[in-house]
């Protein structure tokens, strides 16, 4: 289940104040910008904060510009082809077989290609196995429509579901209305707005936020009861000004 994460200062000195963070996170939502939030007719991935990820996005873009420009020669090749050499165009074709210096360039070329590859790729990919020293360790759990989070270090634990009409918000009070579950009404707004949440961040919010430090190291464990995955996933950053 899609969920969003707070980023507050000064978590890491105020440690006691943990205990209540999840409520302090959904009172706090008001006023602040929302970073890497899916927009309509936008594309792309989300601003990159850590070398990481900018490295794997230059990577990313890199490879599309490398594919575009091997789609675009093989299909000149095939229309020289399919032009020059068709029936029509050269009725008399040729009696060879093979030709051994195309033979060699179409299997060199490929290998160079890929020893290209591997020298940006290889070096990324080992600068993602470095796992840093975290000044916080937040476990996230993905179940099939909802995500569990843990502070280990902490002995916080919580989980985080989708806000839609059929949640329950106690700032409502015990007599709230009710909803479908995922449908984006009267009621639904209501609530998002009840948490501190914008109209079109539906199927993004969630009714426990996590509250993370800024300018801190932050290491997230990933993980899931069982193999598969939550479908509908997703990650809006907060931050304080």
């Amino acid at each position: 289940m899609r969920f969003s994460s707070l980023v507050a200062g000064g978590f890491l000195a105020a440690a006691s104040g943990l205990t209540s963070a999840a409520v302090w996170a959904q009172d706090s939502l008001q006023g602040l910008e929302a970073v890497g939030k899916p927009y309509d007719g936008l594309m792309g991935f989300q601003p990159a904060v850590t070398e990481v990820a900018r490295d794997q996005q230059w990577l990313d873009n890199a490879l599309l510009i490398m594919c575009v420009l091997i789609v675009a020669l093989v299909t000149v090749l095939l229309a020289i082809v399919a032009l020059r050499y068709n029936q029509r165009a050269n009725p008399k074709p040729a009696t060879f077989t093979h030709n051994s210096l195309l033979e060699v360039g179409w299997t060199l070329i490929p290998i160079v290609i890929l020893v290209f590859i591997g020298a940006f790729s290889l070096p990324i990919l080992f600068k993602e196995q470095e796992i840093p020293t975290a000044d916080l360790t937040i476990k996230a759990i993905g179940h099939q429509w909802y995500w569990s989070y843990e502070y280990p270090d902490d002995g916080i634990a919580f989980d985080s579901f989708l806000v839609d009409g059929s949640t329950k918000v106690d700032a409502l009070g015990p007599d709230q209305p009710m909803g479908t579950p995922e449908i984006n009404d009267a009621t639904a707004q209501m609530k998002l707005k009840a948490l501190g949440y914008a109209p079109d961040e539906f199927l993004l919010a969630t009714d426990t936020a996590v509250v993370i430090p800024v300018n801190k190291v932050v290491v997230v464990q990933v993980t899931g009861p069982s193999r598969r995955l939550p479908v509908a996933a997703g990650i809006t950053y907060r931050r304080s000004g």
